[in-house]
C-alpha cells in the first residue's frame, strides 16, 4: 500500500461502504418503504423531486466529501473510479494536463502547489499559491483537488480555461493541454566540484534516480539538494532519498489512532559523507519536509531558505467497493527528534529569500567542504 504525503480501515470506511450500498439501491430514485434510513430517503427525494435533479454519482460524491469535511481534515480526498487511475498516473510522473500540482487551500477550495518547468501553465504565468476558482466555466471555488484535477486534464492539444485569484485579483488563463512526462530529478555539476540535484516531486523512482546520480557524478565539493516548490508525493520515495545520504536509522514515524507507532528507517549502505545543504521555501511541502527535517535532525545537512509549508499528515488510500478511493488521513508525521511537521513546517538553519537561497547554499557547502575536507560530515 502506497502512502501519500501530500497508511487502516476504520469505522469511517465501514460507514462509507454502507452508504454506497444503500445509495446503489435507488436505481429509479423513488421513495420506498425500506428501513435503509434518512440518507437514502434524502437521495431518493432529491433524485425524484429536486428542481435541478442530480445523478446518483453526484450525490454519492457529495455525501462522501461531506463526511470528509465533517471530519475536520482538509487533506483527505475522494477519488472517483476514473480519477483513481489519473491520480496514479500523476504519481508515476506521466499524465495529460497543463503542468500543475494542486493542493487543498488553507481557506478551502484548491490552490496551486507548484508549476512544472516549461509547462503551458508556467509559460502562461500561473504561480504557486494561486487559488483556482473556475475551470472550464465551472465554479470550483469550494471544490476538491480531484474534481479540479479532472477538469484540467483531457485530450492532448485541447485547451482549458481557468481563473485564479492572486493577491485579491482575478486572473484568467487559457492553457493548452499536453502530455506531461515529469523529469522530477535533474542534476548539474557546478564549479568547485559541487553537485546540484533538483527534485521537483516525489514520484515513483525518484529515490533510485538520486542514488544513481550520486554514484555516477563527481561531487568532491559537496552536494546541494534543491527542494524548493516541491509539493511532495510518495513518502517511500522521501525515505529513499534520505537513504542516499545516511545509512540506517529513523527517517520519520507516525501513529495511527489506537495503534503503535509506524517507524520508517533509511536503508543501510550509504557511503555519502560529504558536505550537504538542502534548499527549501514556503512551497516545499509534505514529502520534501520529511526529507529536510530528517537530514536536519540527524545533523547531516544544513537547511537553507524559508520556513516550509507545514503539511505533515499521512494519507493512505482506502479502496471502496465500486473502485473509487478515499485518500484518508490516518496520522501525523514526526521527525527523528519527535517534532510534528503539521502546521509547523521546517525552520531553516540559515534563513534566505528563495531568490538567493541557492547561491547561499552553494557557498555554505563549499565552505563546509573547505573546513572539513573531502569526506567530512556536513
Amino acid at each position: 500500500m502506497k502512502r501519500v504525503v501530500g497508511g487502516g480501515r476504520g469505522a469511517l470506511i465501514r460507514v462509507v461502504l454502507v452508504l454506497l450500498l444503500a445509495l446503489g439501491a435507488f436505481g429509479a430514485g423513488r421513495l420506498t418503504n425500506t428501513n435503509s434510513g434518512v440518507l437514502d430517503e434524502a437521495q431518493a427525494s432529491i433524485s425524484q423531486y429536486g428542481n435541478k435533479g442530480a445523478t446518483q454519482e453526484l450525490l454519492r460524491r457529495a455525501a462522501i466529501e461531506g463526511m470528509l469535511r465533517a471530519s475536520g481534515d482538509r487533506w483527505s480526498s475522494y477519488y472517483g473510479v476514473n480519477e483513481v487511475s489519473t491520480f496514479d498516473q500523476a504519481l508515476a510522473g506521466r499524465y495529460t494536463g497543463v503542468g500543475l500540482w494542486l493542493r487543498a487551500g488553507k481557506g478551502g477550495g484548491v490552490e496551486v502547489a507548484s508549476v512544472i518547468a516549461a509547462s503551458p501553465a508556467q509559460k502562461a504565468g500561473v504561480l504557486a499559491g494561486d487559488s483556482i476558482i473556475s475551470a472550464q466555466g465551472v465554479d470550483v471555488s469550494s471544490s476538491s483537488v480531484p474534481v479540479v484535477s479532472a477538469l484540467l486534464r483531457g485530450d492532448a492539444a485541447s485547451e482549458v480555461s481557468i481563473t485564479v485569484v492572486r493577491a485579491g485579483e482575478e486572473i484568467k488563463f487559457t492553457l493548452p493541454r499536453f502530455t506531461v512526462t515529469s523529469e522530477d530529478v535533474t542534476a548539474d555539476s557546478l564549479k568547485n566540484g559541487v553537485l546540484l540535484i533538483r527534485v521537483n516531486a516525489f514520484t515513483r523512482g525518484v529515490g533510485n534516480q538520486v542514488a544513481d546520480i550520486l554514484a555516477k557524478s563527481a561531487h568532491k565539493g559537496g552536494v546541494v539538494l534543491d527542494l524548493r516548490d516541491n509539493p511532495g508525493g510518495l513518502v517511500e520515495e522521501a525515505v529513499a532519498v534520505v537513504s542516499a545520504f545516511v545509512s540506517g536509522g529513523v527517517v520519520v514515524s507516525y501513529e495511527r489512532r489506537g495503534q503503535e507507532s509506524v517507524v520508517m528507517e533509511a536503508a543501510e549502505g550509504s557511503k555519502e559523507h560529504g558536505s550537504l545543504a538542502v534548499v527549501v521555501n514556503g512551497q516545499s511541502a509534505s514529502a520534501s519536509e520529511i526529507v529536510a527535517a530528517a537530514l536536519q535532525d540527524r545533523n547531516r545537512a544544513v537547511i537553507v531558505g524559508m520556513k516550509t509549508f507545514g503539511k505533515g499528515t499521512v494519507q493512505e488510500p482506502q479502496l471502496l467497493s465500486d473502485g473509487s478511493s478515499i485518500q484518508l488521513s490516518v496520522g501525523k508525521y514526526r521527525t527523528p527528534s519527535g517534532r510534528y511537521l503539521e502546521g509547523a513546517g521546517v525552520q531553516p538553519d540559515v534563513l534566505s529569500p528563495s531568490s538567493k537561497s541557492l547561491v547561499r547554499a552553494i557557498s555554505i557547502v563549499t565552505s563546509l567542504n573547505t573546513i572539513a575536507g573531502p569526506g567530512g560530515k556536513g
